[in-house]
């Protein structure tokens, strides 16, 4: 039977469901998921935790790039949105020396009040500085829209 699939035989043919690549529809669901909860943050199930496997939310975080509006619905740390890129990719020393639990602010909370600076705990090297002054000068630049949802896109480039 198995020879069969390999010859082309669609899997409804042999009793199946005509799903033959099952890993990868479990990973676009998952991603839909992770999707929908970027993309529509109020309603109810948005709060549901899944459990996502790190390669779906790897691939997802390449996939989404985000636009701040007034920084409620993107990660500061670990979602795409300064100049494309995650600051977790742009300033890896400072990163590694966040908590886990600051990672999970939004770009308006860590903006308040400067709570990112309060963030950083640890051995500072050259590194870590240089990238802390780096990342300082490029916040001066953003500035957050009361009125304005944040927005993401989805690259379909990846």
């Amino acid at each position: 039977m198995l020879g069969g699939l390999a010859q082309g035989y669609s899997t409804t043919k042999v009793g199946g469901l005509g799903i033959s690549q099952w890993q990868q529809l479990g990973w676009a669901l998952r991603m839909r998921w992770l999707w929908l909860q970027k993309t529509e943050p109020k309603e109810p199930w948005a709060f549901f935790p899944i459990q996502v496997h790190h390669s779906v939310k790897a691939f997802f975080s390449l996939a989404i790039v985000s636009e701040v509006g007034n920084g409620r619905n993107t990660l500061f740390w670990t979602d795409r949105w300064l100049h494309g890129q995650s600051l977790d990719k742009l300033v890896p020393h400072l990163f590694g020396l966040i908590s886990s639990r600051a990672k999970e602010r939004t770009i308006y909370e860590a903006l308040t009040d400067g709570r990112w600076v309060a963030d950083n705990r640890g051995v500072h090297t050259v590194a870590f500085l240089t990238e802390y002054l780096n990342l300082w000068q490029l916040l001066t630049e953003v500035l957050l829209q009361p009125d304005v949802d944040d927005s993401h896109i989805w690259n379909s480039y990846v």
